[in-house]
């Protein structure tokens, strides 16, 4: 069995930029995946769990206070990640308008997470049979 940590094959788009309405005042001025969650923010457990996995490239898709997340991020460097980022700009595109915008940095295939979501699973499953079955696009749900 081929497993995620043995080959990375995508690369993952993170979408990290709403508004993040339903938790305000807090995410004024801090965006959600800024927030601290057992000492490091939110994101970080995010990107440690997908290197875990093997995957050393994510495309951040950043809108709302998207600069503060680069600032903590950087480059993914000291996570063992090459990180790019998207910013989704003015007005605010939603989930497809940032992917759209992250294209040319994600190429023709990636893998989408979202920026709230932390699933402590292994994904190989997945990232395999989206390739080997030919479709266009797979979804998991848990």
């Amino acid at each position: 069995m081929v497993s995620a940590t043995s080959h990375a094959p995508f690369p993952v788009a993170i979408l990290a930029g709403g508004l993040a309405s339903r938790m305000r005042p807090v995410t004024e001025r801090i965006p959600k995946a800024l927030i601290e969650v057992a000492g490091k923010p939110f994101i970080e457990h995010q990107l440690v769990l997908l290197r875990r996995e093997g995957i050393d490239r994510v495309v951040l898709c950043v809108g709302f206070l998207g600069e503060m997340i680069e600032a903590q991020i950087g480059d993914g460097e000291r996570l063992g990640l090459k990180v790019a980022y998207s910013f989704d700009g003015e007005p605010l595109l939603g989930t497809g308008g940032a992917l759209r915008r992250a294209l040319p940095k994600l190429g023709e295939h990636f893998f989408v997470l979202y920026g709230d979501s932390y699933l402590d699973i292994d994904g190989t499953p997945a990232m395999w049979s989206s390739t080997a079955g030919g479709s266009c696009a797979t979804t998991s749900a848990i």
